[in-house]
């Protein structure tokens, strides 16, 4: 079996693997030739094997015989189902966005509407109490994780906040006619305006109810 030597020392790329494997017996199915080590990842259509003392071969995957090349396969799938996972994970995350359009990108990628918080965070008595009483509460966070793309569009009198954030905000409230805070703006995952509301007591379940109610209407 042909041997391409490879420092591994230098290795930058992600790992097929989150653990290490066992040392095991790599066969070249044309010539019978056998390989001890562990496997390392997957690169260009070669086999990375880490060999005892540390030296790094590649085996084109397309020579091994046929159980290597099955397992390869199956850590391959096993590899892009985690990342699946991780990516679809990484989607369903509570997380207010700052960045308008950014959350625009995120909406259309992720196929969701958008939920608009225009709020005096630091000064507005119901904005604060908004946030008490539903954002701030898990089944509120539940249902926004998977269902919304949240942007907080922050008016504050005390807290610091850079100018390229705040001209944003103030051009936003301008295009959507915001007169007080909270106002919150429901947006499609196209960016269209769907609905309009505020602070509405009755808790963060009432609150899910009521933005359900207004997306629905929408479609």
């Amino acid at each position: 079996m042909k041997k391409y030597l490879y420092p591994f020392a230098t290795a930058t790329l992600a790992l097929f693997l989150t653990g290490a494997l066992h040392a095991r017996t790599w066969t070249e199915a044309a010539s019978g030739r056998t390989l001890e080590g562990d496997l390392v990842r997957v690169e260009n259509a070669e086999a990375l094997i880490r060999k005892a003392n540390g030296t790094v071969v590649r085996v084109p995957v397309e020579k091994l015989a046929p159980g290597d090349k099955g397992l390869i396969a199956d850590l391959e799938k096993k590899a892009g189902e985690e990342a699946a996972a991780a990516e679809a994970a990484e989607k369903n995350v509570y997380k207010w966005e700052t960045d308008f359009e950014l959350a625009s990108q995120r909406a259309k990628t992720e196929k969701k509407p958008m939920l608009l918080d225009f709020t005096g965070s630091d000064w507005c008595g119901w904005c604060i109490k908004l946030k008490a009483e539903v954002f701030d509460k898990k089944a509120f966070q539940k249902y926004a994780a998977e269902n919304l793309v949240l942007v907080e569009l922050d008016f504050p009198r005390s807290k610091k906040q850079d100018r390229a954030e705040k001209e944003q905000n103030q051009e936003l409230a301008r295009e959507y006619g915001i007169r007080g805070y909270p106002t919150i703006i429901l947006l499609d995952s196209g960016g269209e305006k769907v609905g309009q509301t505020g602070y509405r007591d009755g808790g963060p379940e009432k609150y899910v109810d009521h933005l359900k109610e207004a997306l629905a209407d929408a479609r």
